[in-house]
């Protein structure tokens, strides 16, 4: 459940701490004292968009922070797929802070995060019915998914076998589009990639082919200056000339005689142990320099053989890849390609019987889902309606259609509606088409009854719920809510009194201006402060003695109520 939220310059809330606790929790206040907005910095800081006219004027960003206990199991499982470290009180603990540059940062225990994850959290901890939530359950396309969720332990193992069959029917589907084509498409790009096959086998490429070429390039239209440095160094180390002996010699002249008073002069054996070291080692790269220079000579005709090949290498390069070994890749993806394509009729019809196969065992699965479901229906109609009835619906009528279709759908071959008729004698329409706001408002809360215990959401928010109702049904609305809070906790914002009476927990939000500044503040109402405010949600802005009366009865009665829910 959700703990405790803390906000700092969001809106016209500079800096707010709020515990909350399990139970029926009620906001109130009057229009216009940031009510809602205190559901916005809920939902800012659970990943919804975020517009940036929401950071309190004359401050550079905003901070959000929530504090939930760690109670659903699917939250724990989405925190250790994404290595979020588990609080040692089972807490997940998420921040998100948004500058005016458009900069956020969001973490969950301290883990920085990725909007896309947070939502995925947020998903298991609460759920803000309102506006946005009723879109969900008025869209067609996403009844299915409701259903799926009210019987998900029946429909779980059958699902996860279809989406594995469709996922493959989906590839052969999309293989055999890609091997047939449009004839013309088709045959310029058999074309195509022979024309490319061929370039580059007719240069009869090798591995490191490139790497080696460059170096004799390198030394082939240098061999002038190689050829000249080779024999001058190896004509001073070696060979001498007419006015001087070479280095090779000179140093064998030392040696030699040093030798002659190492007797006498025993300090003079180290130097000769490393002066005859320097002369091993220079016979040594002598010789490596003749070795050299003998196979080195000037070739122009090679020259310009090396120079045309790299330059088409080079071509091959620029089309196909950055080395030889990546165009040689490219060359075997694209022959595999071409080789499909020429046998493509063959290759297709294989492909086509796997598919027939699969389509076979594909429905099969979508029969049994559809079965299935069509219990799951029966059972959830059911369920719906006797939440309408406690609303004051009783009169309507709710049907779950359940219509099998020859398409495959990732999720089976159903088309899931909901309808009703809230009148006798008038025919069932879909859902969408209600527009009474009274009735729409009963009917979201009567489907989210049923749906909320299998959500296992531990917290829910009821936003606008009480549009359009009073009297009896506003009494109705609020015992159900009070119902759902035996096991989750709620959050209702209201302007009913008989609502507001149900609550656990009371929270005034109000608004006041201090230095030509507003500021939005929120506040847990004790027993007596409870009463008031029902008198003003009762009487106006006025409370007498007889409205603060009236409050109290409606409270007394609402506790006997309260007592008598299980």
């Amino acid at each position: 459940m959700l703990l405790q939220l803390n906000i700092k310059n969001f809106a016209l809330i500079e800096n707010l701490s709020i515990s909350f606790d399990d139970g029926f929790n009620v906001l109130s206040g009057e229009t216009g004292a940031g009510k809602s907005i205190i559901i916005d910095a809920i939902n800012y800081v659970l990943g919804s968009k975020f517009n940036k006219d929401l950071i309190r004027t004359g401050e550079n960003k905003t901070f959000v922070e929530a504090i939930f206990t760690l109670t659903n199991c699917k939250t724990l499982e989405i925190l250790k797929q994404n290595d979020i470290d588990i609080d040692v009180n089972n807490l997940v603990i998420i921040s998100r802070e948004t500058f005016q540059s458009g900069k956020s940062i969001t973490k969950v225990n301290g883990k920085s995060i990725l909007i896309n994850t947070l939502k995925s959290i947020s998903n298991t901890l609460l759920d803000i019915h309102g506006q946005h939530e009723n879109q969900n359950l008025l869209s067609a396309e996403n009844h299915i998914d409701y259903v799926d969720s009210y019987g998900e332990e029946n429909l779980r193992e059958f699902l996860l076998n279809y989406r594995e069959k469709y996922n493959k029917l989906c590839e052969i589907e999309s293989k055999i589009n890609e091997l047939a084509g449009k004839d013309g498409e088709r045959d310029k790009l058999i074309d195509f990639l022979k024309y490319q096959i061929d370039e580059i086998n007719s240069l009869k490429l090798k591995e490191n082919e490139d790497v080696e070429l460059e170096e004799k390039y390198k030394v082939l239209s240098n061999a002038e200056k190689i050829n000249n440095t080779l024999n001058n160094s190896y004509s001073c180390l070696y060979t001498g000339s007419e006015e001087s002996m070479s280095i090779y010699d000179n140093l064998g002249m030392v040696i030699k005689d040093l030798s002659l008073v190492q007797e006498n002069l025993p300090k003079i054996n180290e130097i000769i142990d490393a002066l005859k070291d320097a002369y091993y080692n220079i016979e040594g790269g002598i010789e490596q320099i003749r070795s050299i220079k003998d196979d080195i000579f000037y070739d122009e005709g090679e020259l310009e053989y090396i120079n045309s090949r790299i330059y088409q290498i080079n071509g091959v390069k620029k089309k196909y890849g950055n080395s030889i070994d990546d165009i040689l890749k490219y060359r075997d993806k694209i022959k595999s390609q071409y080789d499909e394509m020429i046998n493509s009729s063959e290759i297709i019809e294989n492909l086509k019987n796997k598919r027939n196969n699969l389509m076979e065992e594909l429905k099969v699965y979508g029969e049994k889902l559809h079965k299935e479901r069509c219990e799951i229906a029966e059972e959830l109609q059911l369920r719906i309606k006797s939440e309408l009835d406690f609303v004051g619906l009783e009169k309507s009528t709710f049907k779950v259609s359940v219509e099998f279709q020859t398409k495959f759908y990732l999720n089976g071959m159903d088309k899931i509606q909901f309808y009703i008729s809230t009148n006798p004698g008038e025919p069932l329409k879909p859902l969408e088409k209600v527009v009474s706001g009274g009735e729409l408002s009963r009917i979201m809360l009567a489907l989210k009854t049923v749906f909320v215990d299998k959500d296992h959401i531990p917290s829910v928010i009821f936003d606008e719920i009480d549009t359009g109702i009073s009297g009896r049904i506003a009494q109705c609305v609020a015992e159900k809510m009070y119902v759902i809070s035996k096991n989750h906790q709620v959050f209702c914002v209201t302007h009913l009194p008989q609502i507001a009476c149900m609550s656990d927990i009371h929270y005034w939000v109000s608004k006041k201006v201090k230095d030509e500044k507003t500021y939005t503040t929120i506040k847990k109402m004790d027993y007596q402060e409870k009463e008031y405010e029902i008198a003003r949600m009762i009487g106006g802005s006025e409370v007498t003695k007889l409205t603060l009366e009236h409050a109290k009865e409606l409270i007394k009665m609402a506790n006997s109520r309260k007592k008598l829910i299980i």
